[in-house]
């Protein structure tokens, strides 16, 4: 049932299109066509780097993969081959994993789960594709697979959240932490809009009748983004002692950050990507007066907790995470922290830590919010 279901809704040649925004960037734009037996999508993306990718699955009866293969062409210029080729060929639980190495290819053989999907981040033909086959399972929740690399696989699952509504997240392996994706697939299969509000990546996806791919792929040639949310490392010495904070950053992009991109009274990894990582060389005072708790020398983690009220800054135990992985009960402490409002408005995310009378105030700074405490070298 579930094969004949797939077949009957992709009997005749289907099609879509899809523009990828980040607030007021267009991020990537994708094309493509299905039959009950190949799904065939091109798109053009302009991060890290500028790429022009073609993808090709070749379909089971039952909507999983058979092969799937992928050709990269590098439109920006940048470092690297102009065109690169990958592919996979899925059987029972083995697949064979063609990749590019230096001048030539290097072929790996090993085991998947059956019905093991390739996975593209910006691949919303394939997540479409993706949805309607667990949409046939009949289930409510349906687990998958996804390939993630060579030899590197992922869980996740899809879930119906009501109505049209699904959720599509990757919850275990490699790839842990991608998602969530909230996405309405329609009554006949098509995908209408996704947002990844609430997740690592917060692109909001539209469809559309259709893209201009070809003048898309010359004009995003020369506008690549860089790295969405690149990583940056600001340093301090309190009096002898050194620390320093690890964290991505994200930009404003047009979007109201606070109360909607970060949503209040919800612990906040203070970046973006990979948890904002503490260290401190020696012992360290965190807050002043009454408040101020000791922090001993180490790694940990560093959070927020926005609310409209005030927020709180939180040093966790807990290191090396994904920005999604927070654990209350490895919490090392919480403090309140003083809150301004600014007249302009930064664009990127930043923390800093600057000069104070008794050490230095930890600042962090977006949008028009800059959160400040003291930070100063503990004396025993």
């Amino acid at each position: 049932m579930l094969a004949l279901l797939l077949t009957l809704s992709v009997a005749v040649q289907d099609s879509g299109a899809f523009v990828v925004r980040l607030g007021t960037d267009t991020v990537a734009l994708e094309q493509y066509t299905r039959t009950a037996t190949q799904l065939r999508g091109e798109y053009v993306v302009r991060t890290p780097r500028s790429l022009h990718r073609i993808y090709t699955a070749d379909l089971n009866p039952d909507g999983t993969v058979r092969r799937w293969e992928l050709v990269t062409h590098n439109i920006g210029g940048g470092p690297g081959p102009m065109e690169t080729k990958a592919s996979v060929d899925f059987s029972g639980d083995t697949a064979v994993m063609v990749s590019p190495q230096g001048d030539g290819t290097v072929t790996s053989k090993f085991a998947v789960p059956r019905g093991t999907f390739p996975f593209l981040i910006y691949g919303y033909g394939l997540l479409e594709h993706m949805g309607r086959w667990a949409r046939a399972t009949g289930k409510d929740s349906v687990r998958f697979t996804a390939l993630a690399s060579a030899n590197q696989t992922s869980g996740g699952y899809i879930r119906k959240r009501g109505g049209d509504t699904l959720v599509f997240m990757l919850d275990e392996g490699q790839l842990a932490g991608v998602g969530p994706f909230t996405f309405r697939l329609d009554r006949q299969g098509h995908l209408t809009w996704l947002t990844g509000k609430g997740s690592t990546l917060q692109v909001e996806v539209q469809r559309v009748a259709s893209v201009p791919m070809a003048q898309a792929t010359q004009s995003f040639a020369n506008r690549p983004l860089g790295q969405l949310s690149p990583r940056d490392t600001t340093r301090a010495n309190l009096q002898g002692v050194d620390v320093w904070i690890d964290y991505s950053r994200p930009q404003k992009r047009g979007r109201e950050i606070f109360g909607n991109i970060v949503p209040w009274n919800a612990v906040w990894r203070t970046g973006a990507n990979a948890a904002t990582q503490l260290s401190a060389a020696g012992d360290i005072v965190i807050g002043d007066g009454g408040a101020a708790q000791v922090v001993r020398a180490g790694k940990y983690t560093l959070w927020t907790l926005p609310t409209p009220t005030g927020w709180k800054v939180i040093i966790n135990k807990q290191t090396g995470q994904w920005g999604t992985e927070y654990n209350r009960e490895l919490d090392l402490i919480r403090i309140d922290a003083k809150v301004e409002t600014l007249a302009t408005p930064v664009e990127q995310l930043t923390i800093s830590f600057e000069p104070a009378n008794k050490g230095s105030i930890l600042a962090i700074t977006w949008d028009r919010t800059r959160v400040l405490v003291p930070v100063s070298k503990h004396w025993p």
